[in-house]
């Protein structure tokens, strides 16, 4: 049974494709996820999501990359997937607690009429240990400035967890940010040894105190014009190496902006704005019928 509905909607250009799991059901195996995700025969996507219920929270989140694999957390994801629920009258609450692999997130709606604008996530505290990366650093407890060797490159690596893990890398003040080749090197940093479960890579420019550019390679994906929990892992790491000021950070991403809230201890808060851009049906669409 392949006649489910769906939605697309996008977090700075960092796109999903969404599904109702409540009213429908759906199974999906890792032919469909590729399939869907696929940028030129299928619907186009950096990952599926499908809004299931939850015994202890208001829903869950399931969540799949575009290579089929799954992803514990995706703050853009989560931000579009609340957008989801609100706008298909799945929940008419502006607070809801979500859950996901990387635990139970609360989120907060700035509701304008029946659309919701401005999405603010609780997305937990970050953590710094070698092992919740996890990451193959032996006695280390915080890795921050630690060199690696990739390819004909070296680079010193900031590691962060939100949950799923993150190499952020700090480019120096020569290096254009805007022509940084993401491509050749994300993915060898993603396939490093030092990595078992590979990783979300940011590579990142300090523009002031209060603000950083981003560029991605996320993990079982490629190259996306954005991504949440990146965004977060890279303003956290720029504070804690005393490029930023605790506080509201932008984020300014290849596809939008975001903001990153962080004092420097506790929980990290991620908010910005999400795009619905279309509704369709998956078989009319395998069909070859217009969306």
């Amino acid at each position: 049974m392949t006649d489910w509905t769906f939605s697309k909607l996008n977090g700075q250009g960092n796109d999903f494709v969404l599904m109702d799991g409540i009213g429908q059901e759906i199974n999906l195996d890792r032919d469909h996820i590729i399939n869907m995700c696929d940028r030129h025969f299928g619907i186009g996507a950096d990952g599926i999501i499908v809004v299931r219920s939850s015994k202890v929270a208001d829903f869950k989140m399931d969540y799949y990359n575009a290579d089929g694999s799954v992803a514990e957390m995706c703050g853009n994801g989560i931000r579009c997937m609340t957008r989801f629920i609100w706008e298909k009258g799945l929940s008419r609450k502006s607070e809801l607690d979500i859950e996901t692999l990387a635990g139970i997130k609360g989120i907060t709606i700035d509701v304008n009429g029946k659309k919701a604008e401005n999405i603010r996530v609780n997305m937990g505290a970050p953590s710094f240990s070698a092992r919740s990366i996890p990451a193959d650093v032996k006695g280390a407890g915080e890795v921050f400035g630690y060199n690696i060797k990739t390819g004909s490159q070296s680079f010193n690596i900031n590691l962060v967890s939100m949950g799923n893990p993150h190499c952020v890398i700090l480019l120096d003040h020569h290096e254009d940010l805007e022509r940084f080749e993401v491509k050749k090197w994300g993915p060898m940093l993603e396939n490093h040894p030092l990595f078992p479960q590979k990783t979300n890579v940011e590579f990142i420019k300090i523009k002031d105190k209060h603000s950083i550019s981003m560029r991605v390679w996320e993990r079982g994906v490629g190259q996306t014009l954005a991504c949440g929990t990146g965004a977060c892992a890279s303003a956290v790491a720029a504070i804690k190496l005393g490029k930023l000021v605790p506080g509201r950070i932008q984020v300014d991403l290849a596809g939008g902006t975001v903001y990153v809230t962080w004092t420097g201890n506790g929980d990290v808060y991620l908010e910005g704005t999400t795009e619905y851009v279309f509704d369709g049906n998956y078989l009319k669409f395998k069909e070859g019928n217009n969306l």
